[in-house]
């Protein structure tokens, strides 16, 4: 059996009182895959998604990008980790007022030291792929939401990191244009083979995904 992009194993995260956010959670997910995470608000998904991240650490249990596991108590290793290999797209989209969406694209790669023309080249690129090629020197408040998201998900490919982790990214979006969102994260899938882990509350939306999972109370149910 090839070894999976993404593998978590018993990984749990629980919380004074008794709390158990997430529950031992065991889940392989391939190179090239779109996976959709489905439940409830309060079913561990987003708990889930930013400890595969490393934007959190589990209580338990362990986190392995291409066969290597994760140390959550080594800081510089997990920014490396997150500069490198993953790309994140938010709900609030996250992007910087006072920069223009090509500015807010490159930025991630300001801290991997590229030049200032491959920066701009690759943001060139990439807006260009998400459909704002004729917006890049506007500012996020001059853009609709449905824009300043597909800014997000271009600024979240710009450093080629293989896994990109999406949390409830329609969230703030109408239904048309949160199935715009979800179309173009399946065509970016498709095109580009990067490893795609969604979180979503639309079941509908979970469709676009080669795979759904779906968590309740803190477990992976189906």
């Amino acid at each position: 059996m090839s070894i999976p992009l993404l593998e978590t194993r018993a990984l749990s995260r629980h919380y004074p009182g008794g709390v158990r956010a997430l529950d031992e959670v065991d889940l392989r997910i391939g190179k090239g895959e779109f996976v959709a995470i489905v439940g409830r608000s309060g079913s561990g998904k987003s708990t889930f998604l930013n400890i595969v991240g490393g934007l959190d650490a589990p209580s338990g249990g362990s986190v392995s990008i291409h066969g290597r596991m994760l140390d959550y108590s080594d800081r510089r290793a997990l920014i490396a980790f997150r500069r490198q290999m993953v790309g994140f797209v938010f709900q609030q989209f996250n992007l910087i007022p006072s920069l223009t969406a090509s500015e807010n694209v490159e930025y991630p790669l300001l801290f991997n030291y590229r030049p200032p023309a491959e920066r701009q080249e690759k943001a060139r690129q990439l807006l260009a792929m998400v459909g704002l090629g004729d917006r890049a020197s506007h500012y996020p408040g001059q853009l609709s939401g449905g824009e300043q998201q597909r800014v997000a998900i271009a600024r979240a490919l710009v450093a080629d990191s293989p896994l990109i982790l999406a949390d409830e990214p329609t969230g703030n979006l109408d239904s048309q244009t949160s199935e715009g969102i979800f179309s173009l994260l399946q065509r970016l899938n498709r095109e580009r083979q990067v490893t795609l882990l969604v979180v979503t509350h639309e079941r509908e939306l979970a469709s676009y995904a080669d795979r759904t999972v779906e968590m309740r109370d803190g477990r992976v149910v189906a």
